[in-house]
C-alpha cells in the first residue's frame, strides 16, 4: 500500500511538472511570435517592396522572403499548438490540424503582405499612414476587448500595443470565448483593406515596368486570401479540437520532433 501511494504521488509529481514545463513553453513561443513579427514581418514587405519597384526578383531576395513567410506561418501554428497543450482543460490540437493551421496562416498572410508591397512599392508615405492608423485601431480593439496576460494595467496596455502589431498582418486570438464574430470582422476589413492597396496600385502603376506581373499579382492578392480562408474553415469545421469531427491523433516520436516537447506521463500514445 505504501509503494502504491508512493507511486500516486510520484506520479502526481511529474504531472505537474509536466504542466509547468508546457507553460513555460507557451511562455517563450509567446515571446518568439511577437519577436518574429517585429523583424521578419517589415523585412518580408520591404524585399517584396524592392521587387516590385525593380521590376526583379533574384534568387536570394526570394529564398530569404519565402524563408520569413514561412516563419511567420510556423510561429503562429506551433504557438496555437503550444498553448492548447499546455492547458489541462483544453483538448490538444492534432498534427492535422497544424498542419491546416499552417497553411491557413501562410496563405491569410501572403495576401496581406502581397498587397501591402504593392501599395507601398508607389505610396511610400501613405503606406505609413495607413499602417500607424491601422494599428492604431487594432491597438484599441484589443484593449477595449480586454485581456490578461501581464500582472499591472499598463504593462497590460503595453503588451496589447505589441499585439496591435501582429494584427496589422493576421488573426490573432488574445482573448477566451467565441471568436466567430470577431474573426468575421477582422477578416471583411482585412479583405476590403486588401482590395483597396491592390486597385489603387493596379490604377496608379506604371503600365511600361508592370504589365509583366500586374494582372498576375491581383489574382495571387486574392487567390491566396481565398486558399487561407478555405483552410480556416477547413480548420474550424473538420479538425479543431472542440469540432464536430475533430480527432486527437498523439505520438510521442512525433511530439519530440515537430515541437520539441514529450506527452505527459499519463498519456500512452494513440495508434
Amino acid at each position: 500500500m505504501y509503494l502504491g501511494i508512493q507511486s500516486q504521488r510520484q506520479k502526481e509529481h511529474q504531472r505537474r511538472f509536466y504542466w509547468a514545463m508546457m507553460y513555460e513553453y507557451a511562455d517563450v513561443n509567446m515571446l518568439r511570435l511577437l519577436e518574429t513579427f517585429l523583424e521578419s514581418a517589415p523585412q518580408l514587405v520591404l524585399q517584396l517592396c524592392i521587387m516590385v519597384q525593380k521590376n526583379r526578383a533574384d534568387t536570394l531576395p526570394c529564398v530569404s522572403s519565402v524563408a520569413s513567410l514561412m516563419s511567420l506561418a510556423w510561429v503562429l501554428a506551433s504557438y496555437h499548438k503550444l498553448l492548447r497543450d499546455s492547458r489541462d482543460d483544453k483538448k490538444s490540437m492534432s498534427y492535422r490540424g497544424a498542419l491546416i493551421h499552417l497553411f491557413w496562416r501562410l496563405f491569410t498572410i501572403s495576401s496581406r503582405v502581397i498587397s501591402f508591397a504593392l501599395f507601398a512599392s508607389i505610396f511610400q508615405l501613405y503606406f505609413g499612414i495607413f499602417v500607424v492608423v491601422h494599428w492604431c485601431i487594432m491597438a484599441f480593439w484589443i484593449i477595449h476587448g480586454g485581456t490578461d496576460f501581464c500582472m499591472s494595467k499598463w504593462e497590460e496596455v503595453l503588451f496589447n500595443m505589441v499585439v496591435g502589431i501582429v494584427y496589422i498582418f493576421c488573426w490573432f486570438n488574445v482573448k477566451e470565448g467565441r471568436t466567430r464574430f470577431r474573426m468575421f470582422a477582422y477578416y471583411a476589413v482585412i479583405l476590403t483593406e486588401n482590395a483597396a492597396l491592390t486597385f489603387l496600385w493596379y490604377l496608379y502603376r506604371d503600365p511600361d515596368t508592370t504589365d509583366s506581373f500586374a494582372v498576375p499579382a491581383l489574382c495571387c492578392v486574392f487567390l491566396c486570401f481565398a486558399a487561407g480562408i478555405a483552410f480556416m474553415l477547413l480548420y474550424y469545421g473538420v479538425l479543431h479540437p472542440m469540432g464536430p469531427r475533430a480527432e486527437i491523433f498523439a505520438s510521442s516520436c512525433c511530439a519530440e520532433l515537430l515541437w520539441g516537447i514529450p506527452l505527459p506521463p499519463d498519456v500512452e500514445p494513440m495508434e
